[in-house]
């Protein structure tokens, strides 16, 4: 893609994920699919293949599945210069369980085996690496993810690190996806946290289920209410969207495909409406590039798209 064109860097933990050949409880899977996982990381690859160019600042252990997720990037055209390699914590992992549902699709259950991983010791040091500080510089668009602040202090003051550094002209993405299990003990704390960069974001993306666990509300209005800092509010359901620009609000169906598994399908989802409005789209179009885009993800039991 030319040079000319936006870059959206995304910043975040980048995961190895093993997907059983079939669905059934994990002490019956023989047979497992590696693949690239990590909310930012679906994110960028989704952003490359719209045409947009796109980058990820993270890290990853200097072991097979750091080296596996860093070729991943470059054989999906996303820049992975500013990955570091860090050469003692592991490269973080998780597991997929699928159970079958009676209409032939399946629900997928993560395990996770991230405790120490190098994703954790994310730092404002990593972005301040040269690799990192050239990317951000140049960044027409920056995106996140509830996932990072809850990785560890230093990963969340990190994430503080790119909230507080209000560029001119940069849109800065914020994607709630609630993990409750990484807030286990301190979930009070985790919404406050999640709402603080909620209001101080330009994009606001989050799942009506995740609204109302974080939130209390997972009407579209009331949170646009609720929001009134973003330019941009989108709220996602397995039936559509509704998305805010300002006072503008817009309605959308999701698109009638069949579906295999949903997990990643939000990553896409964001992917299509940031590269919607990095392009110029109106809200109608961006919505409608987020939801073909997702369509992708809907069909595989991966997390992203290929």
């Amino acid at each position: 893609m030319p040079d000319s064109s936006p870059l959206a860097v995304c910043v975040g933990e980048g995961l190895v994920s093993f997907v059983p050949a079939t669905a059934a409880p994990l002490e019956e899977a023989r047979t497992f699919h590696r693949s690239l996982a990590g909310a930012e990381w679906n994110t960028a690859i989704a952003l490359a293949s719209a045409g947009v160019r796109a980058a990820v600042v993270s890290r990853v252990g200097d072991d097979g599945f750091g080296r596996f997720l860093r070729a991943e990037l470059d054989r999906h055209g996303v820049d992975a210069s500013a990955v570091q390699v860090d050469p003692e914590a592991p490269t973080g992992l998780y597991v997929k369980e699928l159970s079958p549902r009676p209409d032939g699709s399946v629900d997928g259950t993560m395990h996770y085996y991230r405790s120490g991983s190098a994703a954790a010791a994310l730092s404002p040091e990593t972005l301040a690496s040269d690799a990192a500080s050239a990317l951000l510089a140049e960044a027409a668009l920056v995106h996140t993810s509830g996932i990072t602040p809850a990785l560890s202090d230093t990963a969340r003051a990190a994430q503080d690190s790119l909230f507080d550094d209000r560029r001119d002209g940069r849109l800065l993405s914020f994607d709630v996806n609630w993990r409750p299990a990484l807030w286990r003990g301190r979930e009070d704390h985790g919404r406050a946290v999640i709402a603080d960069y909620a209001h101080r974001a330009d994009v606001l993306f989050c799942t009506r289920p995740d609204a109302e666990a974080v939130f209390g509300t997972a009407d579209p209005d009331r949170l646009r209410a609720l929001f009134a800092e973003p330019r941009f509010v989108v709220v996602t359901s397995p039936r559509g969207a509704t998305a805010f620009d300002g006072e503008d609000r817009t309605d959308s169906a999701a698109l009638d495909v069949p579906v295999v598994e949903s997990i990643g399908a939000g990553d896409a989802f964001a992917a299509g409406f940031l590269a919607g409005i990095l392009t110029g789209l109106s809200l109608t179009g961006s919505l409608a590039r987020a939801h073909r885009i997702a369509t992708r993800a809907l069909a595989s039991t991966r997390d992203h798209v290929d």
